[in-house]
């Protein structure tokens, strides 16, 4: 088995800031064959490891080994759509491949379009985590070249923006083909800005390296996406012993001589002279690892650059940090253990402990944190906001969480932040959606920090995030899990004399709360006539429906049955996202996927197979508008095909109201491009035998939502919901201090140079 391990057990360090050492050979955990040195030639050792991990695959395709490589890392299932150039490792797929015999085969799904593949495998890893570390799984894509890969742009690029693991696999045409052959393109320079590492094989030889350093870069850090390029001739070759030592004696070195490096960056594997250490990577944004005797590939640090402290965290706290110089200050700099009984941890867990209004932001990277965070909170009595990705990581039932934050968020925490003394953020990057207007952002807060008595703690695995927005006291280069479970730790050992100190500002959260609740319209009766299928007429009273009453009654029930917790949510972008993320009650880590950073409309459908691939036992919802379903409903033939039991809300007010409302007050109500005709989804559902139920009335919606919920657990099912059209609120202004919001649908005057995105 050649896979790469986990790094906060194995990583030496390889190399310091301005150069490398030789001391790998004898601190870092090389366990492989010294007696093979040859005059003491660490280059040698290393490439008789590698060779050794390389004949693991002797004998088989780059196409095998690729499939191999996917049994390796635990995946299950696979999206994608076929085409030409792809067709060899397409082929490894089918269920009566030789290769299989009576092995575990990967489930293959054929997509409606390879955008769709992409939002499928992206629900796959927001919803699932790897037992074997915790981290998240990544989501699997293949596809062919030319427009198969350039289709899976707005995927690719929404997992590199809101941390998503995600592997794609796409041919290419021949590297014997012509230039500008059919369906050829140059995607790897394309995919470059939006990925973490996008690369081209050049000989199999280089493929059982690329899947495990594809595995490690898309999974650790912040996580994130990786594309392969597959040229269709590679796919095919075989991995020889005169392949192999070719590919052995071609091997350059990687140095201290970063002008050298990088004019050598069209080699993948390099080898850092007199270690027994390899270089994976660009020079630039690549990592350091070491092949071991039981073929596994090993992390090593071997800088201290941007992208080697973003993958290898110190745990370490820093405080007087300028982002313009993080990476060179020393200057004004201090530096602190976490988990150290004295120095700036002890003085960091004081201020913790002492603050009479902190307040924490709980961002993304605590979703793996959840008990530890409610330990701190309960602990100190200290109220809890997410982040849109973070929505359950901290149980909303309990009465110290505030709910979401930001732009669209409640008002309680928008107001709390404002006015707290102490900001703790974990694993959160201080996003435009959550700070407001930056200048205007905690002002007590700043306050307290000049008075010695708070400020701001900020906690992320990404040392480049260090004071990037916003400028913290102390920033903790660690996982959220691992600050939380060393200041528990710290305060457990000893508690704070003070129990009381925050109980005002407690109370202050509960007043705020009750005096501005998320408000849901209510609509009068109106009598109507209706006919009966045998031609009856009646008189009926029927009342309309708004986008966050539907959302309510959703919640309310699944409250109600004890099915909250195994329910897992997607959304599309618009009104019902932001409805959805203030409506529902989050109990648990990883429950909201949603599209963040990039705003995707048209992922919820995606979002929520793919939630249900890899969590079969949960409810899985997709809350979405028309505006969004309209743009990827194509993938009900999917869901009809391989019979995916989701259920699909479309909240339908025929049009896309978020940016309708901006129109509004921006732009003198001239709309444009807001409006839709939408289908009849029922219809619509039924054409791919899926079960449809519609409804128009807020009279017919309790039962009709109670069938939705809970009548079709084994099978698909559509509810069409016919809603008003309103606005999300609150909201703060584009350009807005975070407590300046927009609490009721009224006119008034707005900054028009702030224009909203």
């Amino acid at each position: 088995m050649s896979t790469i391990s986990d790094p906060s057990t194995t990583g030496k360090s390889v190399g310091a800031a301005t150069g490398f050492t030789n001391d790998v050979a004898s601190s870092a955990p090389w366990v492989g064959d010294y007696d093979g040195l040859v005059n003491g030639s660490a280059e040698a050792a290393s490439k008789s490891a590698a060779r050794t991990y390389m004949n693991t695959f002797k004998g088989e395709t780059a196409a095998h080994i690729i499939y191999s490589k996917l049994l390796e890392h635990n995946v299950e299932v696979v999206n994608g759509y076929s085409g030409g150039a792809i067709l060899p490792l397409l082929d490894q797929f089918h269920q009566h491949h030789p290769r299989h015999g009576e092995t575990k085969k990967i489930r293959w799904i054929t997509n409606s379009n390879e955008s769709s593949s992409g939002h499928v495998a992206e629900g796959i890893a927001k919803s699932s985590t790897e037992p074997r570390d915790g981290k998240l799984a990544a989501g699997i894509v293949v596809a062919t070249s030319g427009p198969g890969a350039t289709n899976l742009v707005t995927p690719i690029t929404d997992a590199m923006c809101d941390g998503v693991p995600l592997i794609v696999l796409c041919g290419q045409a021949a590297t014997t083909a012509p230039q500008d052959a059919f369906q050829s393109a140059p995607a790897v320079d394309i995919m470059r800005p939006v990925t973490k590492w996008s690369y081209q094989i050049k000989s199999a030889a280089e493929v059982p390296f690329a899947m495990d350093y594809a595995f490690y870069v898309s999974r650790h850090g912040r996580p994130g996406p990786v594309f392969i390029d597959l040229p269709k001739d590679l796919q095919i070759q075989q991995l020889t012993d005169e392949l192999v030592e070719k590919f052995l004696g071609g091997l350059g070195s990687y140095t201290d001589d970063m002008e050298h490096n990088r004019r050598n960056d069209n080699e993948f594997v390099r080898l850092i002279p007199e270690t027994t250490a390899i270089h994976l990577g660009p020079s630039d944004t690549g990592l350091s690892f070491q092949v071991d005797k039981a073929g596994e590939l090993k992390p090593v640090e071997s800088g201290h650059d941007a992208y080697h402290l973003d993958h290898h965290n110190t745990d370490t706290i820093y405080m007087g940090v300028d982002y313009a110089k993080i990476y060179e200050q020393t200057d004004g700099r201090k530096m602190g253990k976490l988990g150290a009984k004295d120095g700036l941890m002890k003085e960091m867990v004081g201020l913790i402990k002492n603050a009479k209004r902190p307040f924490i932001i709980a961002g993304q990277g605590a979703n793996d944190a959840s008990e530890e965070l409610m330990e701190l909170a309960e602990t100190l009595q200290i109220p809890v906001a997410t982040t849109l990705h973070a929505l359950g990581t901290f149980d909303e039932r309990h009465p110290l969480a505030t709910n979401m934050m930001g732009m669209h968020g409640h008002a309680t925490p928008n107001y709390l932040v404002q006015d707290c003394d102490l900001l703790i953020c974990i694993g959160s990057r201080f996003d435009d959606r959550i700070i407001g207007r930056p200048s205007d952002f905690i002002p007590a807060a700043r306050q307290a920090s000049k008075e010695g008595r708070g400020g701001v703690i900020h906690v992320d695995v990404r040392f480049s995030e260090n004071a990037k927005q916003v400028k913290p006291d102390y920033f903790v280069h660690t996982t959220g899990k691992k600050f939380l479970q060393a200041v528990n730790a710290a305060i457990r050992a000893d508690p704070p004399k003070d129990t009381r100190r925050t109980r005002e500002w407690v109370k202050r959260k509960q007043s705020l709360e009750k005096e501005f609740p998320v408000k849901i319209n209510k609509y009068p009766q109106v009598t109507y006539t209706v006919q009966d299928d045998e031609g009856n007429t009646q008189v009926v009273k029927r009342s309309k429906m708004c986008c966050q009453g539907v959302i309510y009654e959703m919640n309310r029930q699944l409250l109600e049955t004890g099915k909250i917790d195994d329910s897992i949510f997607s959304t599309g972008v618009g009104i019902h996202q932001m409805a959805a993320a203030q409506l529902i009650t989050w109990t648990q880590p990883r429950q909201m996927l949603s599209s963040g950073s990039l705003g995707t409309m048209g992922v919820s459908t995606g979002y929520c197979m793919g939630a249900k691939l890899a969590n079969p036992t949960k409810i899985c919802i997709s809350i979405d508008g028309d505006g969004s379903f309209n743009m990827t409903f194509t993938e009900l033939k999917t869901i009809g095909e391989e019979k995916i039991p989701v259920k699909l809300l479309i909240l339908d007010n025929e049009s896309q109201m978020m940016v309708e409302y901006w129109q509004r007050l921006f732009h003198d109500e001239r709309y444009i491009a807001v409006r839709n005709k939408s289908p009849k989804y029922v219809t619509l559902a039924s054409a791919f035998g899926i079960k449809g139920i519609y409804c128009e009335s807020q009279e017919e919606l309790p039962e009709k939502m109670r069938q939705f919920l809970f009548d079709y657990d084994d099978e698909p099912v559509l509810f069409h919901v016919r809603i008003e059209r309103t606005p999300c609120l609150p909201m703060v202004a584009p350009g807005q201090p975070l407590d300046n919001m927009i609490l009721t649908d009224e006119d008034f005057e707005v900054d028009l140079s702030a224009a909203p995105s």
